[in-house]
């Protein structure tokens, strides 16, 4: 870093909100640095192989309708090989009482699902004769849906989705803010399917080729590829690990970021792309308002746990993405996905690797569980999934304590407040909390 030099832009935190960020301003031509805490890039985004295994602490895949992942994704120049998997590793399931039943992907094997009553699949497809609502006043994600489609539809795909995708109940998701184009589409539509219908009739084709059906696709290197491989096309002049920022000082018409090994950089525009308590925590001294929005977000605490299965139970694993509890599954977990269906070299031949997740808004106290009962919670799990007994080749976990943050009803709205109150000042957010979860939401940083 060049102290006497006063930077366009310092992003503070080199996760893929961050990089992602720092990549378009780099294009854009403004003069970046990226300064990263830990001595890797790619925050919660990790990639390790343990012998034969290659496991992910946390997001493996991506949907191939992620258009600004791609978008990045096309400009780098050693970009990571991604990988499309067989169609049918796209189905998912439910882990119900009964089993595993395939979740319906169409209105015709919505009707013959046994996962919803007669009268729930009546009120689900009545949601298009239904008004728009009169009343602004936000409402959850777990109302909204139950408004729009019953309850049949909030306690059998709701519940185990927002358990999947946010590790929490969704009583405690505002509708728009975990899915904001939910209500979107009932404004601007007068419902959602409607908005649906309208959506896929505008979507272009070409001639002869039918609509882009959303994939899953990996990265052939694991998903830490894609962060190390923006990190690398930006190189080590822009992007400097283990430099953990002490503070940030107001000066003139920029502001000085210090850091904890002495250095100082001045800059134009501060980004800061790490968790709310650390963006807090460096914004308290300047604006001590917007400090308490970040400091009140909330965080699920998770546990993922990556299980090998022998060749006797491999065969076992279903050609799928993976599946999610239901409320009345007799079990802990949370849900578990099929990395080997995806990309078979994540486990050795013969062999399956299975993702489990734990913990969450509804079971937060598993995270202070020791690494052996884990694994009798996730091998007692399993034996019930796969009505057998299933002695595991392979268990290693990551804990999680501040995994996903809970978009609460009216986050968005405290989160844009904080924003509008640090820009006086040249501070942006940026992160999971602003963003929205997922790595397609992430890759979206900066446009």
């Amino acid at each position: 870093m060049n102290e006497a030099a006063t930077l366009d832009r310092v992003v503070v935190g080199a996760g893929l909100c961050g990089l992602a960020y720092a990549w378009r301003s780099v294009r854009a031509g403004a003069s970046t640095c990226v300064l990263e805490a830990s001595p890797r890039v790619g925050g919660v985004l990790r990639t390790e192989r343990i012998g034969p295994w290659r496991v992910e602490w946390a997001a493996a895949a991506f949907p191939s309708t992620a258009e600004k992942l791609l978008e990045i994704h096309a400009g780098l120049p050693d970009a990571p090989v991604i990988r499309r998997p067989d169609r049918s590793t796209n189905a998912q399931y439910l882990w119900t009482r009964s089993g595993l039943e395939p979740l319906p992907k169409s209105a015709r094997s919505f009707f013959a699902s046994p996962l919803l009553s007669p009268g729930s699949k009546v009120r689900l497809f009545a949601e298009l004769l239904r008004g728009a609502r009169r009343s602004g006043a936000p409402e959850s994600l777990y109302a909204f849906v139950s408004r729009r489609f019953g309850r049949g539809v909030a306690e059998s795909f709701l519940r185990p989705m927002t358990l999947g995708i946010y590790g929490t109940r969704p009583e405690d998701l505002g509708a728009a803010d975990a899915f904001p184009k939910l209500p979107e589409m009932e404004r601007a539509h007068g419902g959602v399917l409607r908005g649906f219908l309208k959506h896929r009739r505008r979507t272009p084709t070409t001639a002869g080729t039918p609509r882009p059906i959303r994939e899953v696709w990996v990265f052939e290197e694991g998903m830490e590829a894609f962060p190390k491989a923006i990190a690398s096309a930006l190189g080590p002049d822009v992007v400097q690990t283990s430099t953990p920022v002490a503070d940030l000082v107001p000066v003139e018409d920029s502001t000085a970021v210090h850091t904890t090994n002495g250095a100082c950089v001045r800059a134009r525009e501060i980004v800061l792309a790490t968790t709310a308590p650390e963006q807090a925590r460096l914004v308290a001294s300047i604006c001590p308002e917007a400090a308490a929005l970040l400091a009140a977000v909330r965080y699920i605490p998770m546990i993922v746990v990556s299980a090998g299965l022998g060749p006797d139970l491999a065969p076992r694993t279903p050609n799928a993405f993976g599946f999610l509890k239901s409320k009345g599954a007799p079990g802990r977990i949370l849900g578990a996905a099929f990395p080997s269906a995806l990309d078979p070299s994540v486990a050795p031949p013969g062999h399956a690797l299975w993702k489990l997740f734990l913990g969450g808004g509804s079971d937060p106290g598993v995270v202070d569980l020791s690494d052996e009962e884990i694994r009798d919670i996730v091998e007692r799990d399993l034996a019930t999934v796969l009505s057998t007994r299933v002695p595991l080749a392979f268990f290693a976990l990551a804990r999680w304590p501040r995994a996903i943050p809970v978009l609460s009803i009216g986050h968005r709205e405290r989160m844009a407040r904080a924003g509008a109150l640090l820009a006086p000042h040249g501070i942006r957010l940026s992160g999971s909390h602003i963003t929205g979860v997922g790595v397609h939401a992430c890759a979206a940083a900066g446009t």
